[in-house]
């Protein structure tokens, strides 16, 4: 019996986000990406707020985090969006950033067709002081 295989895969779409252990008992699809998307930004903005920025300079920007989150549920970080004048007032802040990763708890990866896939999300951060 022959049977027809699908093998066109929206990469851009996944079945299941990634997920903290608290989130993943939550019933809605839609309220699990909300859950995630609060967890890493209370944990990122409670990793940042541990350190004293010494800028010499008011700072009012937005960096973009690209993060990726593979099959094994191992967080850690793609590329970060900053402008010149940010990074020069906080050059020690890509690797703050780097550590906070480091402390985030193992997550249950991305599923795609029932396999763990790797995922990448923008995390947007907002510098004021």
């Amino acid at each position: 019996m022959i049977q027809e295989v699908d093998t066109v895969v929206d990469f851009n779409t996944v079945d299941a986000f990634p997920l903290f252990p608290n989130c993943k008992d939550i019933p809605s699809r839609e309220k699990q990406q909300i859950c995630f998307q609060l967890e890493i930004s209370q944990h990122i903005y409670a990793s940042l707020k541990q350190f004293k920025f010494n800028a010499k300079e008011v700072i009012n920007d937005t960096v973009l985090v690209k993060l990726k989150v593979d099959a094994l549920g191992k967080t850690s970080l793609s590329t970060i969006q900053i402008s010149n004048k940010t990074k020069e007032l906080l050059p020690e802040f890509d690797s703050i950033l780097k550590v906070s990763l480091q402390n985030l708890p193992l997550l249950q990866p991305a599923i795609k067709r029932d396999m763990p896939v790797t995922t990448e999300f923008t995390l947007p951060i907002v510098l004021m002081n």
